[in-house]
């Protein structure tokens, strides 16, 4: 008798957690679509922000990459803005860039922008040298639903050699 009383015990509580399970409330649909342009929104401000470095630094998330080229490897915030901060100082800095494209993920947690970009630095005997190149910004949504930069990616079309075209 105890034994069978286990068991009816045992298969209530298996019945009842299943229609608690089927009770749970459906989570709601992710619009990417909107995600998409909540990463192009945020990349677009993020492109105004130089030449200040600390407005700059604030789209990193914790913990980010920053591969910028011709510098090593920065890693966290306090590294990125030291190397955006050696950057931005330079004699004739000037950045621009725009995203072409996003995507992100069906999570809706994850993405990244794709755009191109111009940098203008002067050389050594004060001429301008204008790079041009393009870029992968990898993006994760913070808990705030803010988007934050994670890894950001720029490289160069071709060596510098003066003003490119």
């Amino acid at each position: 008798m105890r034994m069978h009383t286990s068991l009816v015990l045992s298969s209530i509580v298996v019945v009842f957690a299943s229609v608690l399970a089927g009770c749970a409330p459906e989570p709601e649909p992710i619009d990417l679509e909107a995600e998409r342009s909540a990463i192009l929104e945020a990349d677009r401000a993020w492109s105004e922000t130089p030449p200040n470095v600390e407005s700059f630094v604030s789209y990193f998330a914790e913990g980010a990459q920053f591969l910028a080229p011709d510098a090593p490897l920065a890693v966290g915030t306090e590294r990125i803005s030291q190397t955006a901060s050696q950057l931005f100082t330079a004699p004739g800095f000037s950045l621009t860039w725009e995203a072409t494209m996003a995507d992100v993920s069906d999570s809706g947690d994850l993405g990244y922008s794709v755009g191109t970009f111009e940098l203008s630095v002067n050389d050594p005997e004060g001429n301008p040298v204008i790079r041009k190149g393009k870029y992968t910004t990898v993006w994760r949504k913070q808990t705030d639903g803010q988007w934050k930069v994670v890894s950001d990616t720029p490289n160069f079309d071709s060596p510098a050699t003066g003003e490119e075209e």
